[in-house]
């Protein structure tokens, strides 16, 4: 005979109990709405005029700051990190990258900004939790600016506090924001044939370089 503990809740009970606490119940949801119509529109308007809306920030988002930074500043600022690091030794680094079997922290934070600049944001975070998981405070950065753009703030915290322990100072790692270019440029898309997927059982699909992804770098880069 089986003895049922002494207990009347029932599972709405439980369910209520295990709620929890709305952090955002004064949060403007139409407003923020209207923020991400109005950011993916821009998203999809031809470059040239992109290049005339976009905002001509000329120093980083700094983990200083308490505030989360707005989530446009926050795009802006990753691609130009982004585009920075694909400089002139990134066929390099990413040579490292593919010999070194996905080992090397520098070329996996090339890698992923190549991923991120060509539309696959779940890809980049992946190898830029990589990169940051063996100390790339870039990497770390990257992830900051990417949980803030995309409202996941309790996740950019975490690697604000990272950015902050290791005291990191944007313009010492990611160099002058103001010579970043705007936008990628239109070739970007050409770096797909040369990233391969391949489906781990545990984490699932990983994007993974070709070998023929280092010329397409030295292609890519003289155009940044």
């Amino acid at each position: 005979m089986t003895v049922l503990p002494d207990d009347d809740r029932t599972i709405d009970n439980l369910l209520a109990s295990a709620r929890t606490r709305n952090r955002y119940a004064a949060y403007d949801m139409a407003a923020a709405e209207a923020r991400l119509r109005a950011r993916q529109a821009a998203r999809h308007r031809p470059p040239r005029q992109r290049t005339a809306d976009a905002p001509q920030h000329t120093e980083w988002t700094t983990p200083e700051d308490e505030h989360t930074p707005d989530a446009d500043r926050a795009w802006w600022d990753l691609n130009a990190v982004c585009l920075l690091t694909l400089g002139p030794d990134a066929d390099k680094q990413m040579s490292a990258f593919i010999t070194s079997r996905y080992a090397d922290k520098a070329g996996a934070l090339v890698f992923a900004c190549l991923l991120h600049l060509s539309g696959d944001s779940s890809g980049a975070r992946f190898w830029w939790r990589f990169a940051a998981g063996f100390g790339h405070p870039v990497a770390e950065y990257c992830l900051f600016l990417e949980h803030a753009h995309s409202g996941e703030y309790d996740d950019a915290d975490h690697w604000r506090t990272e950015l902050l322990r290791h005291q990191f100072v944007p313009d010492l790692w990611c160099g002058d924001r103001s010579t970043a270019p705007m936008l990628s440029p239109p070739s970007m898309g050409a770096v797909h044939p040369h990233i391969h997927h391949q489906h781990h059982p545990e984490i699932g699909t990983v994007p993974l370089p070709a070998f023929s992804l280092i010329s397409q770098l030295r292609q890519l880069t003289p155009l940044l």
